[in-house]
């Protein structure tokens, strides 16, 4: 190949539930290639979520896509003419619009390199590369493998030792595991905020969980990795099913960038383990305070209560925290530790849901129903148990087999597996299984009628509060939020009626 001068990194269009605000977020995985990359080549991101996200479609299943069109997709390739494109797919229902964009890539010009990495095509890597506009798959984290491709491929030499690639050599897609992963994170540069929309995201301002305190805000991922083994949950297996951390000194400087930088005002840290090593968040905590951040955040991808301590809380709120989203998945004490393999202490996470209150930090939780050997009865108790905790809001999912996680080798050994089951339209208000317990239509009317009685019932028990939880998301987008709630009302009646029929 010749030289590789110009890279175009995309993060595709995105997917959204009916009725559920349609997220838009700086894509933090190609920020971070990017500025790996632009140390060596002239580097361009394309945001097509953010670009174009007035532009709606419906798919069906219950779902929606946003983004640029194929036709812009295709616009801005031309005239950026990269050499190497390289596409991002963090949900498998992302994989069709990847797969479009490898093929628009090719009909401008046969000799782009595609390279594509994300969740999806790394745990089903073979099944991603029968795509034949893909040339290369990266497996999990790229910021050392896809500098090392690429100047493999620039200079002629071979690539078929590389760990953490997938590609076709004779006909046969060669899968090379990943054995190895990047142990000192602080070396990593700071994801390329420059080459993103910045602007875009505070105007459009639906962050990761659909609500922001300021709409000048940004996602910050200050560690990799988890150590529990929650069976729904493929980010563990993604990161190498360990855990990995950031520096709180490093954390802070780039929290301290983004502040001065870019006028930010509010973090959302997405980690999947934050506070896993307490030592450490107190320090990037604590260090909020001492640089004089004056920054809101809070956790639209969970927080560990497990690790929880009032100590703790205390020293969250001092820093800022006003949302904590609470990842306690079931209510029912047998479902989290029999079947979910998830190590919580329900009571315990009562007390501490009451020192979070009295704090005055917003809770905010997660709930996931429909596991197999999961009851009826079981179900009933996580929404019972949801109502119990008084929280602010709680959104109520369903069970899904996503790549990569053990949930999905379960459902495949037992069957349970609906005909014709596909990763690419997982709507996590749908059931693409049904077991002896519950059929799919039971879970989805059960889950519904929950999740916006539950949501709405805010805006009866605290009228105040519900106006101000979600005023910025009500300014900044009136017309999600009417979606929104109009959607949560059919579908409330619509249940009912069912029930009533």
């Amino acid at each position: 190949m010749s030289a590789i001068e110009e890279i175009l990194l995309i993060y595709p269009p995105s997917t959204q539930a009916i009725g559920q605000p349609r997220n838009c977020a700086p894509p933090l995985g190609i920020a971070y290639l990017g500025a790996v990359l632009k140390k060596d080549y002239k580097v361009k991101l394309l945001d097509a979520t953010a670009e174009g996200h007035r532009n709606v479609e419906n798919l069906g299943n219950g779902l929606l896509k946003y983004g640029l069109s194929e036709e812009e997709i295709k616009k801005r390739i031309t005239e950026y003419s990269p050499n190497v494109v390289g596409i991002t797919c963090l949900y498998s229902s992302q994989f069709p619009f990847v797969r479009k964009i490898c093929q628009l890539a090719k009909g401008t010009n046969q000799i782009i390199l595609t390279i594509v990495g994300g969740t999806h095509p790394s745990f089903l890597a073979s099944e991603s590369l029968s795509e034949k506009s893909i040339d290369f798959i990266i497996l999990g984290e790229g910021e050392d493998t896809l500098p090392s491709l690429l100047r493999r491929v620039e200079s002629g030499q071979d690539y078929a030792d590389l760990e953490g690639i997938t590609f076709r050599t004779d006909g046969q897609v060669q899968v090379n595991p990943r054995t190895r992963y990047i142990e000192e994170l602080d070396g990593l540069p700071f994801p390329a905020w420059e080459l993103l929309p910045m602007e875009k995201y505070s105007k459009i301002n639906i962050p990761m969980g659909g609500i922001s305190k300021s709409r000048y805000w940004a996602p910050v991922i200050t560690s990799r990795g988890c150590p529990a083994k929650c069976i729904f949950c493929s980010s563990a297996n993604f990161w190498g099913n360990r855990y990995r951390a950031r520096s709180a000194e490093n954390v802070l400087d780039e929290i301290e960038l983004l502040v001065k930088e870019y006028k930010i005002k509010e973090i959302q840290f997405c980690d999947d383990n934050l506070i896993l090593d307490k030592k450490r968040a107190k320090e990037i905590f604590q260090g909020i305070i001492d640089r004089g951040l004056k920054i809101f955040w809070s956790t639209p991808n969970g927080i560990t209560l497990w690790r929880l301590d009032e100590e703790l809380l205390l020293l969250m709120k001092a820093s800022g925290c006003y949302e904590l989203d609470l990842a306690i998945e079931s209510g029912d004490q047998e479902v989290l530790s029999k079947i979910i393999k998830k190590p919580l202490n329900l009571a315990r996470v009562e007390s501490l849901t009451r020192i979070i209150q009295r704090l005055k930090i917003r809770t905010h939780s997660f709930f996931i129903v429909g596991f197999p050997g999961e009851t009826k009865e079981q179900i009933r108790r996580t929404f019972f148990f949801a109502r119990k905790l008084k929280l602010t809001s709680a959104g109520f999912y369903i069970a899904n087999p996503l790549p990569g996680s053990k949930l999905y080798e379960i459902c495949k050994e037992r069957g349970y597996l609906k005909e014709g089951f596909d990763f690419e339209t997982i709507n996590f208000n749908k059931s693409n299984y049904e077991t002896p317990e519950f059929t799919s239509r039971d879970l989805e009317e059960l889950r519904d009628k929950e999740y916006f009685i539950f949501n709405l019932g805010l805006l009866f028990r605290n009228p105040i509060f519900f106006i101000q939880r979600y005023l910025l998301f009500i300014i900044t987008n009136p017309l999600s939020s009417l979606e929104v709630f109009i959607y949560g009302v059919i579908t409330v009646l619509k249940t009912s009626f069912r029930r009533r029929t």
